[in-house]
């Protein structure tokens, strides 16, 4: 995974990896976006990143770090008659201001992406400042606080949404175990220092902290609700159909047919066709009969889970008979929503990995049909919901509202497995348009 794709833009990562092209192609994709929804991975786009708030969330960590390091300097203006070395303080303040002043100017004429150099100068810039802030504070008649060097975390702060998570951690850390042997080692002859040398650690280093667990709940909290975006567009579509990314392809192909076709009636591609050009007509043909082919086997549901970035690699599904494809259009809502409730809860409240969840669906009684066609009306079908790690009050009350829209339901618990079995009639009669 790049550098690029662990930084916001906040719309980065979901559709990472995934294109147009063959059921392999789909199942690599489903598996790219696992790993983006677990480290934090962000679809691209520059006009996704303004939709989602970026500009606010950089204007509130400019606010808070303005408004944290106008704290500082009023302590260090209140204290400064009684500093051993003020000009090392001041020169300290003084590259501080600087390089704040700079990046403000500059931010809105960068990439999303801070370059390393800036970065990296930013960071000499700011261990400068540690060091003369040190020095201009130390004094074995008294205990001063470190101001500018503390002021270097909320600086940090105004980097967390243009450098990777991984960048503002070491260089947090790094700083807070510089801090903390300094006051340490100053607190030795008062042990009353301790308490104000704590909150001085703690004032440096819990703003870059806290803003890396925003930016990364708030990328989560994104990627699931595009993702949720994607998955109910499929409520819609015929019961058999052609997915998202095989649409893609079909078009794809249709262009490459319209051009050889166009080369012909025009007179460009002369006839007989020659030994290339048959062949790559051949190949669009065999492609799109296996297009064709697929989405009379492959329902909604089964496009709505692979090609789902959180559903994909969490559900297995089993429709051997194609019985989804029979669902009403509030059944399917009912269905997905209760799936994707059921997977998501951990990763919306931050307690972990989604849940692993299997989906059969199976005919229960009613009229036979072969498999691959059409449902017949008024089918009976089983829907059998199992996912294992759920608390028996751990299920989102929304899950149990949506699963009555679905069809009548049971529920039983056995150690950590939560096993649902819905009985439903579908009726194709009633299928969306």
């Amino acid at each position: 995974m790049s550098r690029n794709d662990r930084t916001i833009p906040i719309s980065r990562g979901i559709l990472n990896g995934r294109g147009p092209g063959s059921s392999r192609a789909r199942s690599k994709a489903g598996a790219t976006g696992t790993a983006a929804l677990a480290a934090g991975a962000l679809p691209r786009g520059r006009q996704e990143r303004d939709a989602l708030g970026r500009a606010r969330l950089d204007l509130g960590f400019n606010i808070a770090s303005i408004a944290l390091i106008a704290f500082l300097f009023a302590i260090m203006l209140i204290t400064a008659p009684y500093y051993p070395e003020l000009p090392l303080s001041l020169a300290a303040w003084g590259i501080l201001i600087v390089t704040l002043v700079t990046a403000l100017v500059l931010r809105f004429r960068l990439p999303d992406l801070l370059p390393d150099a800036l970065f990296a100068a930013a960071l000499v810039l700011w261990a400068a400042v540690v060091v003369l802030d040190i020095l201009g504070t130390a004094s074995p008649n008294g205990w001063f606080p470190l101001t500018a060097a503390a002021s270097v975390g909320p600086a940090l702060l105004l980097c967390v949404p243009v450098r990777p998570a991984r960048d503002i951690l070491i260089a947090t850390a790094a700083l807070g175990v510089a801090l903390a042997v300094v006051l340490l080692l100053r607190s030795f002859g008062d042990i009353q220092m301790l308490g104000p040398g704590i909150a001085t650690v703690a004032i440096a280093v819990a703003p870059p902290l806290v803003g890396v667990e925003v930016v990364r709940s708030l990328r989560t909290l994104v990627q699931l609700e595009l993702d949720l975006v994607q998955v109910q567009s499929t409520v819609s579509s015929p019961g058999y159909a052609v997915g998202m990314m095989a649409s893609e392809e079909l078009a794809r192909l249709d262009l490459a047919a319209e051009r050889l076709l166009d080369g012909v009636a025009t007179g460009r591609t002369a006839l007989p066709l020659d030994e290339a050009t048959a062949d790559q007509a051949a190949s669009i043909a065999t492609e799109l009969r296996l297009h064709l082919i697929q989405g009379r086997k492959e329902t909604w549901l089964y496009h709505a889970v692979t090609e789902s970035a959180l559903l994909g690699p969490t559900v297995t599904l089993t429709d051997p008979d194609g019985l989804a494809a029979g669902l009403t259009r509030d059944q399917r809502d009912g269905l997905l929503t209760a799936v994707w409730l059921l997977i998501s809860d951990p990763v919306r409240s931050g307690a972990g990995q989604a849940r692993s969840l299997t989906l059969d669906i199976e005919r229960a009684a009613g009229p036979q049909v072969a498999a691959g066609s059409a449902v017949a009306t008024g089918a009976t079908m089983a829907i059998v919901i199992t996912t294992t790690g759920v608390p028996r009050n751990g299920v989102d009350p929304a899950a149990w509202q949506a699963i009555r829209k679905v069809g009548r339901h049971t529920e039983s618990f056995s150690d950590s497995a939560l096993r649902i079995e819905i009985t439903t009639v579908s009726d194709t009669t009633a299928e969306p348009v």
